[in-house]
């Protein structure tokens, strides 16, 4: 609630308006006004139109988990529908997070200054104010350090953990107080403005009495009216609501508690829809979640009530109504899963709100599935876990392909040991295999996805999970060297895909069959492979299935030192896969490109496909994709006797491949080692390093080939003799 804050308003107004600031923060206590002033400031700012010229709001209790793909496609809103699909494209290049929003708000910059108001985030901070969870990092570094970057309003209860260095583009304004006595005395004679509570005839001493008693809290002072207003039957005064809260404790807490208790049956279950929604919803919405539930009850005639009383609020504009986050706090822990209302079962209605509301296939983007991921979380908190692994079993591949690996993996996560149904057993243990096969850990993913495959077995009717498992299952032990095991279980999934119609996997596990021929140096079969996918194309059309005739093709002709032809493949692929709007095979694709430029002797166009392949693999959160480029720029720095890149790649390299990751974890150590011992003038023991590192290699074609790797071992062993 905003009142009489014009100090503070014209500070923030003023802070936000200097160039020099990027950032400016309202603390303060739980319920103290933080976001009624910040929205004041948007209020405020938008009348003033030479100063912005968009508006982003997100709040961790209204929308949800803060996130930079939610701050993405909020700000992509900001323009016309027309101009929009453009901008979201950006989401699917295959960059960092960080680079993804410099490109969104370099376009946005040109023409339009951005404030972003990021309310309610303590939600993301720990209590040193550190962020807990890396995911936002890349969006406060573009806001302190890209000049086209968006200005930040956040409120929170505690400050965000900044480095020294930044804290001159930060401003704070800090609402350690309750508002004045005064202040809140009117606020009370205002939050009663049809006189319905009775205040018209209190005294000044008697108002400030109570807004003393409140300590001027203004969401306390808009309950305590709430509380007098609902209450029809005592007829409470101002001085007998509060009387009751003479104890310690939360006194905004206790207000809300009574207020809710006292209304009435229509409106408390209305009031509990909202707090099961959390976030802005229209009256329909509200309608849809109670009508078999109690047919007689009006959510609309509720809801004004519920706005008129100041327990809710209406949001004019888009038509929708919220629940303050303090009273859908205090409210879902009063459900009571034992009545016809319970938490559960508004869980399920609002559930299946949210699936009436998904977006139909086909999907271009993560944002598509907007709806299916809130469904999801609300099925999980009516603890119907079978049903969203069933729903999780629909997008979580597809998520994954568009590099949201983290978020699948806690997906799976928030269900794992909770199912009864086999069937969703099994798309849960095939889902969560093929996710760690990507994302990693890949430790247990073998016992997992043996699990899934045994599962799948058993009925006729699991042919697809079957495909599917099998193919994750083949593919993780192509890239762990078990390569006859490899090449048993994809030419398995490649037929029963084709049984059962399923093309996507079919192409999928096609390629990863022509790799696993080049790991085993057998290009006449890789070859043919390829082949089977070029004629696939052709009859389809498909420029996946293109993608993946020459991403298998590229490969192929690395083994057989056909440089020329497999620089070719891999840029036809890349540009497939481009085309195919699927980021999560391109950092393989660009890196197959940057060993074919070594081969041609063309290294510094070769680093630069590395780095960005590199790139490619952090955007998608792939970890193989990092440890392999990462070691193929320490070799190319090696060869250009720039030993201090070298080492840093290398390091990095062993960092992105986990402990007993097999050879290529191996590899990459003993690469490492091979370079701190040139760094330090031990040729001898460089050059056997150098032989370590090629064995461990073997065998793998997304890594340069060991023959350069013993070459060099040969040529420094070489050179020891002759100095000796």
């Amino acid at each position: 609630m905003f009142k009489d804050r014009t100090e503070q308003l014209d500070r923030l107004c003023e802070a936000l308006a200097r160039p020099g600031i990027r950032m400016v923060s309202i603390l303060g206590r739980r319920g103290i006004g933080k976001s009624a002033l910040g929205a004041k400031v948007v209020d405020t700012l938008s009348a003033r139109t030479t100063t912005f010229h968009g508006f982003v709001n997100l709040s961790s209790r209204v929308d949800g988990a803060i996130t930079v793909e939610r701050i993405f496609f909020a700000c992509c809103r900001l323009v016309p529908a027309g101009e929009r699909e453009a901008l979201q494209a950006l989401w699917g290049r295959q960059q960092s997070a960080y680079d993804r929003l410099i490109d969104l708000f370099e376009v946005l910059g040109h023409e339009r200054r951005v404030l972003v108001v990021l309310d309610n985030f303590e939600d993301h901070l720990r209590s040193d104010g550190q962020l807990r969870d890396d995911d936002l990092v890349p969006f406060f570094e573009t806001v302190f350090r890209v000049p086209n970057a968006p200005r930040v309003l956040l409120t929170s209860q505690i400050p965000l953990g900044l480095d020294p260095a930044l804290l001159r583009f930060e401003s704070r304004v800090h609402l350690q107080e309750g508002l004045p006595v005064s202040d809140s005395a009117d606020l009370l004679l205002e939050l009663d403005h049809d006189g319905a509570a009775g205040l018209s005839s209190a005294s000044r001493a008697e108002l400030e009495a109570a807004a003393e008693r409140l300590h001027g809290v203004p969401r306390a002072l808009e309950l305590a009216i709430g509380a007098i207003v609902n209450d029809h039957l005592t007829l409470p005064t101002l001085e007998d609501v509060i009387s009751d809260y003479s104890a310690r404790g939360n006194i905004v807490e206790q207000l809300a508690q009574r207020n809710l208790n006292e209304l009435s049956e229509e409106e408390r279950l209305t009031l509990d829809v909202l707090a099961v929604f959390r976030s802005p919803v229209p009256p329909e919405a509200v309608q849809w979640v109670m009508r078999p539930l109690s047919p007689g009850l009006d959510p609309s005639r509720a809801l004004a009530r519920l706005a008129d009383i100041y327990m809710v609020t209406r949001h004019p504009r888009s038509r929708t109504f919220t629940l303050h986050p303090l009273d859908a706090d205090i409210a879902y822990a009063a459900l009571d899963d034992q009545n016809p209302w319970g938490r559960r079962v508004l869980e399920r209605r609002v559930a299946s709100w949210y699936a009436t509301q998904r977006v139909p296939q086909p999907w271009t983007s993560a944002d598509d599935l907007v709806q299916h991921r809130l469904e999801f979380e609300h099925r999980v908190r009516a603890e119907d876990y079978d049903a969203a692994a069933f729903l999780l079993d629909e997008i979580g591949e597809f998520l994954l392909w568009q590099g949201s690996v983290r978020e699948v993996l806690g997906m799976h996560e928030a269900i794992d040991g909770r199912l009864d149904n086999e069937e969703a057993l099994l798309a849960h243990l095939v889902g969560k295999g093929l996710a760690h096969h990507v994302g990693g850990p890949t430790d247990d993913s073998v016992a997992i996805l043996e699990t899934a495959i045994r599962l799948a077995e058993l009925s006729p009717g699991r042919r697809l999970q079957l495909t599917r498992a099998l193919f994750a299952l083949g593919d993780l032990f192509r890239q762990s060297r078990r390569l006859r095991d490899a090449t048993r279980l994809l030419e398995r999934a490649v037929d029963v895909a084709h049984e059962i119609g399923e093309r996507f996997h079919e192409d999928h596990a096609l390629l990863c069959l022509s790799l696993t021929y080049s790991y085993l140096e057998e290009i006449e079969p890789a070859l043919e492979v390829a082949d089977r996918l070029d004629a696939l194309a052709a009859a389809t059309g498909d420029p996946m299935t293109r993608a993946r005739a020459h991403d298998a093709r590229s490969a192929a002709y690395v083994v057989a030192g056909r440089w020329a032809e497999a620089a070719e493949s891999a840029a036809a692929g890349i540009a497939d896969y481009q085309s195919s709007r699927v980021p999560e095979a391109l950092g393989y694709a660009r890196n197959v490109l940057g060993i074919a430029q070594l081969g041609l002797g063309q290294t510094e166009a070769a680093l630069e496909s590395l780095r960005q392949a590199n790139d490619e693999g952090r955007q998608v959160e792939i970890p193989r994709i990092l440890g392999m480029t990462q070691y193929n720029l320490a070799w190319a720095h090696w060869t250009l006797d720039r030993i201090g890149e070298a080492r840093t790649a290398a390091e990095l390299s062993v960092a992105a491949f986990p402990p007993g990751e097999g050879g290529d974890g191996k590899a990459a150590r003993a690469l490492l080692l091979a370079v701190e011992a040139r760094a330090t003038g031990r040729p001898d023991t460089a050059s056997g390093f150098l032989r370590e590192a090629a064995e461990h290699a073997r065998g793998n074609t997304d890594l340069i080939p060991s023959a350069w790797l013993a070459a060099e071992a040969a040529r420094l062993s070489q050179e020891e003799h002759q100095d000796d």
